[in-house]
């Protein structure tokens, strides 16, 4: 469904572009190169895996491991239009979580039980790269659109800690942790269009399919913005940034991860255009 909609919403936006070619030089365009800091507000839902063939796989979600599901995550992002038609753009986002509750239900993670009443600390970290090579296939003095494809590299970090007690004596503790790193091809759409001088709106879509080499994943990502330009080589952008992330690993024949995650919400960006 995720892909169809993508499509649509791909193939409307190079449409808008065509139909509004009209004259008008924005400061977009006056600019080859770009670098950005940005944040986003998060509502993220998550079930992530560990397993091992000597135990049961279960998955656990964010209400299991007593996490809030909305946070900040912090972004950085650039492009550099090194030729008329030839873009290299990159993305980083980062995003930490921890949590801590007594868990309700047992299960295992990383080779490591932990059951009923087990108070459990639990610390999540997702890095996300991103490197597309983009080449423009429709432009004006108004509007472009892009498309292209790289590299996009998850990079997760899941710790786990729990303690039971009777009184105010340890009964039993187990920690578990998993890492992956799970480099994936993606492919990108980009468009901008000026509404005026100063106004623009833009919007980035990409898709990944991937399965080798022990890697099976899925990624899906859009991300609409409106852009002001309030000075010279300054622009400010506000959007609203949907991902999803569904990515398993065959360590081994006894050993598996898997980390499905769905993040959504308004971004805001403060780029320098040089």
């Amino acid at each position: 469904m995720e892909i169809i909609i993508f499509k649509q919403l791909s193939a409307c936006f190079i449409l808008w572009a065509f139909l509004c070619n009209t004259a008008l030089a924005a400061p977009y365009f006056e600019f080859k190169n770009s670098i950005g800091m940005g944040a986003a507000y998060q509502s993220i839902n998550a079930d992530l895996r560990s397993s091992v063939a000597a135990l049961p796989e279960v998955s656990v979600d964010l209400d299991d491991l007593g996490m809030d599901r909305e946070d900040w995550s912090w972004a950085l992002e650039g492009r550099w239009r090194f030729k008329p038609k030839w873009m290299l753009v990159g993305l980083a986002y980062q995003f930490e979580h921890d949590g801590a509750r007594a868990i309700s239900r047992d299960f295992n993670f990383e080779g490591r039980e932990f059951q009923v009443g087990t108070f459990l600390n639990t610390e999540i970290s997702i890095n996300t790269y991103i490197v597309d090579l983009m080449y423009q296939v429709y432009d004006s003095e108004r509007a472009e659109v892009l498309v292209g494809g790289g590299v996009h590299a998850i990079d997760f970090d899941v710790s786990m800690s729990g303690a039971a007690f009777i009184g105010d004596q340890e009964r039993q503790s187990a920690r578990g942790s998993s890492e992956l790193l799970a480099p994936l091809p993606n492919f990108r759409v980009q468009g901008f269009y000026a509404i005026s001088q100063n106004w623009g709106a833009a919007v980035a879509l990409g898709w990944l399919s991937a399965d080798y080499d022990g890697y099976d994943g899925s990624f899906s990502y859009l991300h609409p913005r409106i852009a002001y330009a309030f000075a010279e080589h300054w622009s400010i952008t506000a959007g609203y940034q949907y991902v999803k992330i569904d990515v398993t690993h065959q360590e081994s024949n006894n050993r598996e991860s898997a980390f499905d995650m769905n993040f959504n919400g308004p971004t805001i960006f403060m780029s320098y255009r040089f």
